[in-house]
């Protein structure tokens, strides 16, 4: 009998690469607002060590007292214009799965193994990426899919995997998680979920020593493989 019962995805990052378009599309933001700021890749690649789009324009903002002159209600209404302008430009096509996502959702639809994506994002943000990438993965065969509505606090607190968890009956010991970031790795690690690292275009070069495993993505890995990992084996080889 196969130890593993669910594999879990966790932020958008794990599913598709899209931090250009978002870092983009705060930028967009910024200047519809009125708003003097601009996040370089640079700025974007440290603020991603922060979850959810709100705490890293709070965490932005209350870094330099030049910038506390932005209020809640201006952070709320820059966050709303970003999902507006991040889902137009998902809108206009041309995203792709990240290597090897398809072939493994396709492999657990095949072996029974129910799948979930864990996020700390908006309900909005996982169904513009469900529509760009809709014909290229199959998300309303997802059991279950958790958004920031759902869970009372964000990664790295462990609430979106063990909401997951309790939603499909099973224990931390029959799960498998693919984070793209030290913190969100943080998040399936204190949930008791065995946790393998791809690092994103934005998260490379950083600390993933708190992952169980590190692969560039997930082409080429089997069933038997993940299995092997929840039955104690320590390499992929």
């Amino acid at each position: 009998m196969q130890p593993l019962k669910a594999l879990f995805f966790g932020a958008i990052g794990t599913i598709a690469e899209t931090s250009d378009l978002q870092r983009d599309s705060f930028n967009a933001a910024f200047a519809q607002a009125g708003v003097d700021w601009h996040w370089s890749p640079d700025t974007y690649r440290d603020l991603l060590k922060t979850n959810g789009g709100q705490a890293r324009l709070l965490l932005y903002r209350d870094a330099d007292p030049s910038r506390h002159n932005v209020t809640q209600a201006l952070i709320e209404q820059i966050h709303t214009a970003k999902t507006s302008y991040y889902a137009e430009s998902l809108a206009q096509g041309g995203l792709m799965p990240r290597p090897g996502v398809a072939q493994l959702v396709s492999m657990c639809l095949a072996a029974g193994i129910k799948l979930g994506w864990c996020t700390s994002t908006s309900l909005s943000n996982v169904g513009s990426i469900q529509l760009a990438l809709a014909g290229q993965l199959p998300f309303d065969r997802f059991d279950t899919v958790v958004t920031i509505d759902k869970i009372a606090r964000v990664k790295p607190a462990p609430d979106a995997y063990l909401y997951a968890l309790a939603q499909l009956g099973i224990g931390p010991h029959e799960a498998v998680a693919i984070e793209d970031s030290p913190v969100s790795i943080s998040a399936a690690k204190a949930a008791g979920i065995f946790c393998i690292a791809t690092p994103g275009a934005t998260t490379k070069g950083q600390d993933f020593s708190n992952a169980d495993a590190i692969m560039p993505d997930v082409a080429g890995i089997t069933i038997s493989q993940l299995n092997a990992f929840l039955a104690g084996k320590t390499s992929l080889a």
